[in-house]
């Protein structure tokens, strides 16, 4: 359970990260900063694509289990 819990909200703040790296890289690329609209984009794409796993990977292993995947709310 606790394990899932940790999950459920690193995937939560991993969205969040990947929302933010997506505002920053439209605000270098605006401004110019070709070098800095690309790491981010790279940060966002990295950080999405680790909530993914992070959460594909819990419910893989809940379903291995035979437990029942909890929700947060």
């Amino acid at each position: 359970m606790k394990l899932n819990l940790f999950v459920a909200w690193s995937t939560y703040g991993l969205a969040l990260t990947s929302i933010l790296m997506i505002a920053l890289t439209l605000v270098a690329a605006g401004y110019g900063f070709s070098g800095w609209a690309l790491i981010t984009a790279i940060a966002a794409v990295v950080a999405l694509g680790a909530a993914f796993g992070m959460m594909v990977g819990t419910v893989r292993r809940d379903h291995r289990r035979h437990i029942d995947t909890p929700h947060l709310f």
